[in-house]
């Protein structure tokens, strides 16, 4: 083995070593407090206003550091718009026979 190779054991410890340190700086980190983003709007519910926060939360832990206040204020109107829309679209009633339109449907050879 050459001397430029790293071996198991070298490679082991500077793979614990960047661990660690990832660790120590993640826990530098303010954490996300997705309560502080106002009051429920009047017309979502608690389990819509509840996902609208995971979201929003995730948002900040993904990209916080990124986004200006008004890219926050904007990214959660775009969430909240979004969930009245999933809303109206998970109200809809499908029967257990309607596949949706991208479904795959594989035919035998009869049909064809």
């Amino acid at each position: 083995m050459s001397s430029s190779r790293f071996s198991r054991r070298t490679f082991a410890s500077v793979a614990a070593g960047a661990l660690l340190e990832g660790t120590q700086l993640a826990g530098c980190a303010k954490p996300v407090d997705p309560n502080d983003i106002g009051p429920k709007p009047p017309d979502l519910s608690s389990e819509d206003w509840g996902e609208v926060r995971a979201k929003y939360s995730n948002l900040l832990r993904v990209y916080g550091e990124r986004l200006t206040a008004d890219e926050k204020r904007h990214s959660l109107s775009v969430l909240i718009r979004h969930q009245h829309m999933l809303t109206s679209i998970r109200s809809f009633v499908v029967q257990n026979d309607n596949a949706s339109a991208c479904t795959l449907r594989l035919y035998g050879a009869e049909h064809i």
